[in-house]
Formats: structure tokens, sequence, C-alpha cells
């Protein structure tokens, strides 16, 4: 929503089916904080 409130148009493209979205945190040292959770974008 803030693209759309500062440009007018929406710049980024959402999420589709298929994508795959990864999120892990790393420490200073580049270890794995709690793991990794890696999804694919699917059809409920």
């Amino acid at each position: 929503m803030l693209e759309l409130l500062e440009s007018g148009e929406m710049r980024t493209p959402f999420l589709k089916f298929g994508d795959r979205v990864r999120i892990e945190m790393l420490d200073p040292e580049g270890k794995s904080v709690f793991g990794a959770i890696d999804q694919v974008v699917a059809r409920a």
C-alpha cells in the first residue's frame, strides 16, 4: 500500500502460485538462529 500511496501505482508484483518464499535469520557468525522456513505458494 505504501507504493500505491506514494506513487499512485503498485510496482512490486504480488506472490503467485509456484513462487517460493524462504525466511531465515543468521547470527553474526552466519549460523542459523531458528532454522529456515521454506514454502511454495500453492492453491488451497
